[in-house]
């Protein structure tokens, strides 16, 4: 079975935090549970130690990529789990021609993606990296090198690409190969936890159509129907395309099975404890075995 895990707002919504709690508090409860974000971007600027992780892995990693796989006891590969990641560089304001371009690329997050690699699953995990040569012309000195290095490791080398080309891969190109991968995770597990991206309902056409979803902001969680909101997507959603859909709008339209508050945590690391995540937990079991 499929739960989709939905951010109400575009930053800071707490979905890696609440996915990566219910994988682990399922997995405690002898469910087989795998997380996957099938479309994940960091920004370097918060979260420079993505660089290393990259470097170890020689592969692109995101930062909740790697929360994400460590709360799973790296059960498939990261990869696998978080199927196409961005890293995102500063880009500041002197490298662009005017207020407007710059303004455009904090909401457009595809002309500050230096580094992004798309996998796909089928016959066995094969990755692509790409360098996006536009927005590596608009970063720092410092930040380039510090990029070069991490290129020396990539697995395989990066192949150049543009602003056009990566825009592309945010807007649904890479969506297929993403489910490749989500297909991959539901064949091993009892459970795939599916995290989508900014305050989009549905990253990929297969995570359109969850058995239960949660929708997540900040001090609350909403579990829906999955069913409900499949629905909801059909209606709402432009062409078959999920992730052009906001949570909070399909939200208004299926209603709410029942909510969860959450409380602020002090250390993230350690995920929400029992007594919060446990209604969210019984939803999953009792949905497990209804079959």
């Amino acid at each position: 079975m499929k739960v989709l895990i939905a951010g109400l707002i575009p930053n800071d919504a707490g979905k890696t935090v609440l996915a990566a709690s219910l994988v682990k508090a399922l997995l405690r409860e002898g469910v087989s549970a795998t997380p996957v974000k099938p479309l994940g971007a960091t920004d370097l600027w918060g979260h420079p130690e993505a660089l290393s992780r990259s470097r170890e892995a020689r592969l692109v990693v995101t930062w909740d990529g790697y929360i994400l796989h460590r709360a799973s006891g790296g059960r498939l590969p990261i990869e696998v789990i978080n199927p196409i990641g961005a890293l995102l560089a500063p880009t500041p304001p002197s490298r662009y021609r005017s207020r407007s371009s710059y303004e455009a690329s904090l909401v457009e997050p595809y002309r500050r993606a230096v580094l992004t690699r798309v996998t796909g699953c089928a016959g066995g995990s094969r990755s692509l990296h790409l360098a996006n040569a536009d927005a590596m012309s608009r970063v720092p000195q410092q930040v380039s090198e510090a990029l070069q290095e991490v290129i020396m490791y990539l697995t395989p080398p990066p192949t150049p690409a543009s602003d056009e080309a990566i825009a592309g891969i945010f807007s649904g190109a890479g969506s297929t190969a993403a489910d490749t991968c989500l297909a991959m995770a539901e064949a091993s597990s009892d459970a795939v936890i599916v995290e989508s991206n900014s305050d989009v309902v549905a990253p990929t056409p297969s995570s359109s159509y969850p058995s239960l979803a949660i929708m997540v902001v900040p001090g609350e969680a909403y579990l829906v129907e999955g069913t409900r909101l499949s629905r909801a997507l059909e209606a709402i959603a432009m062409s078959g395309r999920p992730w052009a859909a906001k949570a909070m709008e399909a939200l208004e339209l299926t209603g709410h099975l029942g909510r969860v508050d959450l409380p602020l945590l002090e250390d993230p690391d350690e995920g929400y404890p029992p007594d919060v995540i446990s209604p969210l937990v019984e939803a999953v079991k009792g949905r497990l075995r209804k079959g």
